[in-house]
């Protein structure tokens, strides 16, 4: 049997498979911290339209399991929708994006329907709509559990693992440390977390763990006996998918280019992500800063200091008239020439470059070419 095939997942029970710093869910391999590092781009900055969801949705929650009978179709009128936003826009996060999204939409209008809100209003004694609230309150659950780990993580991406020196399993466990357990600045954020009681951060994840045997995809005649760890809560996934990856050497980090956050699985320090750069699409993060990089140094670059200054010389003349737009392109390309060779011939570079980069030299040279 494949590992990770044979799961139950839903909005109230994670279950993924861990081997070696590789973790399975619904039959997806993916590395240790991939769902920690992933779930960073959805949530956690003040004032997110994330935590304005959750207040919404609260509230018309709250006023179903309290008004009269007559009053509940209306608001269940109301909330239907937005949950269905919701629930559409929580298949985009992990790990719900690997899900079987139909049977959450046909159990969202099942719960919500007016049969069913006056079924339980007759037979429940309290009367409350039973159904409608064991399918609201897991998805306010992984909201607000997704709003605070992002928070929280997104602070201690930024103020240690991104300082860190060495990004590897015994540095992560320092950095660990000194945050969670030593920081009092993060005991206070914890603290300040919006719903922080709802789901609380927990260092020490509350899982129930297992094993589970599987078959080598390379030869069937061996087994193998991966980590089953079954979670109740997002929250209590996500910081263990973090510690794992941690013990690993996977870490979170964001993107200088685009800002994004993505998993390191190595000891580099990392700087751009392998996604499209939003400054230009023909290039990922990672290309285009090593291209911006390039550029910076290329300035700093005796044989193009001289070329641009001498380049800016050619178009400020034409700018102000002195030479005509048919001289200027001759002597740009002369430039360009004079700069190619010198970058290829040391010898060049060092004698020749500068003498055939005067002003007087180009403008002649260039003239011979227009004749």
């Amino acid at each position: 049997m494949k590992i990770g095939t044979d799961q139950y997942n839903t909005f109230d029970t994670m279950t993924m498979d861990c081997w070696n710093d590789r973790v399975y869910y619904e039959g997806k391999e993916f590395p240790a911290g991939q769902f920690a590092a992933e779930i960073l781009n959805f949530a956690g900055v003040i004032h997110d339209p994330l935590l304005e969801r959750i207040t919404v949705l609260t509230a018309l929650v709250d006023d179903l399991s309290t008004d009269e009978k007559n009053k509940r179709h209306d608001i269940a009128a109301q909330l239907k929708p937005l949950l269905h936003d919701t629930v559409s826009w929580l298949y985009t996060c992990p790990p719900f994006c690997y899900c079987e999204e139909q049977r959450a939409y046909e159990a969202l209008e099942h719960a919500l329907s007016e049969e069913r809100l006056d079924r339980d209003y007759e037979e429940e004694e309290a009367h409350l709509p039973h159904l409608a609230l064991s399918f609201c309150e897991p998805i306010l659950r992984i909201l607000v559990a997704i709003y605070n780990f992002c928070l929280f993580i997104r602070a201690f991406e930024k103020k240690y693992l991104r300082r860190a020196k060495r990004r590897n399993a015994d540095a992560f466990a320092k950095a660990a440390h000194e945050c969670f357990d030593e920081d009092d600045s993060f005991l206070i954020l914890l603290e300040q977390m919006p719903f922080g009681g709802v789901e609380e951060f927990f260092s020490y994840p509350r899982v129930i763990t297992g094993f589970k045997y599987f078959q080598d995809e390379n030869n069937e005649e061996k087994w193998k006996t991966a980590q089953r760890v079954i979670c109740k809560r997002a929250i209590d996934f996500y910081v263990f998918d973090l510690m794992n990856g941690l013990h690993h050497g996977h870490a979170p980090s964001q993107c200088q280019g685009c800002g994004r956050y993505f998993l390191t699985i190595n000891g580099h320090i990392p700087k751009y992500c392998d996604g499209i750069a939003p400054q230009d699409s023909r290039y990922t993060c990672r290309q285009y800063g090593a291209m911006m990089h390039q550029k910076e140094q290329n300035k700093q670059h005796p044989v193009y200091r001289l070329f641009n200054t001498r380049t800016d010389t050619i178009r400020k003349h034409h700018w102000r008239g002195k030479i005509s737009d048919e001289l200027r392109q001759e002597a740009l390309c002369l430039a360009g020439n004079y700069r190619d060779k010198a970058l290829m011939n040391n010898d060049y570079a060092a004698d020749g470059y500068a003498r055939d980069m005067e002003l007087e030299h180009i403008y002649a040279e260039a003239e011979k070419r227009l004749k």
